[in-house]
């Protein structure tokens, strides 16, 4: 089963139909509406995967009519329910067990989750709005700036 699968999966399981129609172009778009998400048929796989993943961050944080982006408090939140739909796409986390599993670039740590390249770059962007040149997160160090890198942390009683 695919990424994509799976998010439908979970999207039907929160009782949230998805369903897939001519757009008329190959804009990655979608939209959501009271339980219903369309997303574009012309879209490959990966893509269709982010776009769902971005609309069910919309079923979860945002309210109303959000289309305009010339309004501030729109645009925040189409920042909200983008950044909330990352989480269903990756963790910071995720990018560690990719490198480890031995990617060693965002095109093949991109590959290596079924996500566009565009996705990829766009979910590092917002790491480094959210926290910063770096942030420990379990066992490890992760650095988001000047480039992304990790080092797994010790405590302090096992080292001499």
């Amino acid at each position: 089963m695919t990424r994509y699968e799976k998010l439908l999966v979970k999207a039907e399981n929160n009782g949230i139909r998805v369903k897939e129609i001519d757009f008329g172009d190959y804009e990655e778009c979608g939209y959501y509406c009271n339980n219903k998400i369309l997303i574009n048929n012309r879209l490959n796989e990966k893509q269709k995967h982010g776009v769902l993943a971005e609309e069910l961050g919309h079923h979860y944080k945002t309210y109303g009519d959000i289309s305009d982006q010339t309004k501030l408090e729109n645009r925040k939140q189409e920042l909200v329910a983008r950044r909330h739909g990352y989480t269903f796409v990756l963790e910071p986390l995720d990018i560690v067990y990719a490198m480890k599993c031995g990617c060693s670039n965002i095109y093949e740590i991109a590959d290596f989750y079924e996500l566009t390249v565009d996705e990829m770059t766009n979910i590092m962007d917002d790491f480094k709005k959210q926290y910063g040149i770096g942030k420990r997160f379990d066992k490890y160090f992760i650095a988001f700036e000047p480039t992304f890198a990790f080092v797994k942390m010790f405590n302090a009683e096992n080292v001499s």
